[in-house]
């Protein structure tokens, strides 16, 4: 029934009158697709209280890889860390040979109040400590 790799046959396409589309198809096994569910689905309320986000661009070598530039962030979290999200990379001017600017966006949130960012900055300090530690990183600043 398929022509290619997901796209339905000729045959189909006319059979349903699809003119002017391009049909895909994919078969899936949803038994398969169950059994791969890691446990019990977590659910948590709705927040009380705001979080703070920040963007951090850290400078690092080219082969540091995401998995890297995470667990040296976890390694210095707080318990306040809610979680950390890719941005971008950058590779250009101002970044040097052999090097990468990457940006992360830290979310931090107090489940039993409202945070400071006079606190945001302690733990936000203390990360960038950590990833200058633990993988080289350098904070970028321009």
């Amino acid at each position: 029934m398929l022509s290619g790799p997901g796209i339905v046959s000729e045959k189909i396409k006319d059979k349903f009158d699809f003119k002017d589309l391009l049909p895909c198809a994919a078969e899936l096994d949803f038994e398969r697709l169950s059994a791969l569910q890691a446990g019990p689905v977590k659910v948590k309320p709705i927040p009380k209280f705001p979080a703070i986000e920040r963007d951090l661009s850290i400078i690092v070598a080219e082969s540091v890889a995401w998995a890297n530039i995470t667990k040296a962030v976890n390694k210095k979290a707080c318990n306040e860390l809610e979680d950390i999200q890719f941005v971008g990379i950058y590779r250009g001017k101002g970044i040097g040979a052999g090097q990468k600017s990457v940006t992360l966006k830290l979310t931090f949130r107090d489940e039993d109040g409202t945070l400071t960012h006079e606190t945001v900055d302690r733990f936000e300090a203390n990360i960038v400590k950590g990833l200058t530690k633990f993988i080289g990183a350098e904070l970028r600043t321009v």
